[in-house]
């Protein structure tokens, strides 16, 4: 399975507004930037994610993004939410289950075991996490 590049993008722009969260807001282009992404994807991004409640935008010529919430409360989840993007690995573990062969599959429940896996891992996982994880490795650690 691949990881939807909107996803990806987001988590390391969120991540980015975490490790430089020093509460003024941070400008798409200097996210777009750091993070080695174009500036209207960052924007796009960020339009979503601010209508889930994640990030606050601030117009203006000083203005950017911020995090709407402390870090330890955005989990990957919320990203993934936000973005409305589907967990759903294959068709038979989605809240309606689609296939001719769901009563009788004896890998559904591999495959629900993972979707639920990764579900689990998603939401235990906080955008704090991923910052400290981002300044060990850029500090050698």
């Amino acid at each position: 399975m691949k990881l939807p590049t909107k996803i990806r993008y987001a988590v390391r722009a969120v991540v980015e507004l975490t490790d430089r969260g020093d509460g003024a807001p941070i400008p798409v282009k200097e996210i777009s930037k750091a993070q080695g992404m174009s500036a209207k994807y960052v924007k796009q991004l960020m339009n979503r994610m601010q209508k889930a409640g994640l990030v606050k935008g601030h117009p203006g010529i000083h203005g950017g993004y911020t995090l709407a919430k402390k870090p330890e409360a955005i989990s990957l989840y919320d990203i993934y939410q936000a973005l409305d993007v589907s967990l759903v690995l294959v068709p038979c573990v989605g809240a309606q289950p689609e296939c001719d062969r769901l009563e009788r599959c004896s890998a559904r429940v591999v495959w629900k075991r993972l979707h639920d896996s990764l579900e689990d891992t998603l939401k235990d996982t906080s955008v704090k996490e991923l910052a400290r994880c981002e300044r060990d490795l850029r500090d050698g650690g």
